[in-house]
């Protein structure tokens, strides 16, 4: 497999660090972004948010798989409970597809492919907690993960729970949605093979 990197972050003033000033590197991980969660009052969502799903509604068939496959391993990361950097984490309620979150993350995979780049803030400056309320999802606690050069979904699954943010996002009961976002792009990027996941609650 070729390089990969991650990147996790929470909703909050705080916000994970942009890569390279403020990752660290590991021999079988790549490059990890720091992770942080917080909550915040619900926004209103967008009234334009059919509109900004435009371009992301309809999706290759193999991509919603794999998307699919990531929500089904996170669920059963949950149910059987997970250690998080030495910490035990106790099985935790399964979290439900929301169509909201996976546009938000669809539109982030596909923005870091098509532009090839690899941050938290999208080519047009935009935040992950904007990119879920453009999507019109209301929340009141939400995190991003993200993750170049897995190529299945078990592997970006791994990655994840290996770094501790990541799968603190992952294993946390504040969280009841997620949205997943897949990406492919041999041609221009990086790193071909671009993961998003969004987690909220309302």
């Amino acid at each position: 497999m070729g390089a990969v990197l991650l990147a996790g972050c929470g909703a909050g003033e705080e916000r994970a660090g942009e890569c390279p000033e403020q990752c660290d590197e590991t021999a079988s991980e790549g490059v990890i972004g720091e992770s942080v969660q917080a909550e915040a009052p619900a926004e209103e969502g967008s009234v334009t948010a059919l509109a900004y799903c435009d371009d992301v509604t309809t999706w290759t068939a193999g991509w919603t798989d794999f998307e699919n496959q990531v929500l089904t391993l996170v669920n059963q990361k949950r149910a059987a409970g997970a250690t998080c950097g030495g910490v035990a984490k106790p099985p935790v309620p399964a979290l439900t597809l929301d169509t909201r979150l996976r546009c938000a993350s669809r539109k982030h995979s596909k923005d870091m492919a098509v532009n090839n780049f690899f941050s938290h803030t999208g080519s047009n400056g935009s935040t992950p907690f904007q990119r879920m309320t453009s999507a019109g999802y209301v929340w009141r606690a939400a995190a991003e993960n993200i993750g170049a050069g897995y190529n299945t979904p078990a592997a970006a699954v791994t990655g994840w729970m290996n770094s501790t943010g990541h799968c603190n996002n992952i294993m946390s009961a504040s969280y009841k949605h997620l949205g997943v976002g897949y990406y492919y792009r041999a041609s221009g990027s990086t790193y071909a093979h671009y993961w998003t996941q969004d987690f909220g609650a309302q």
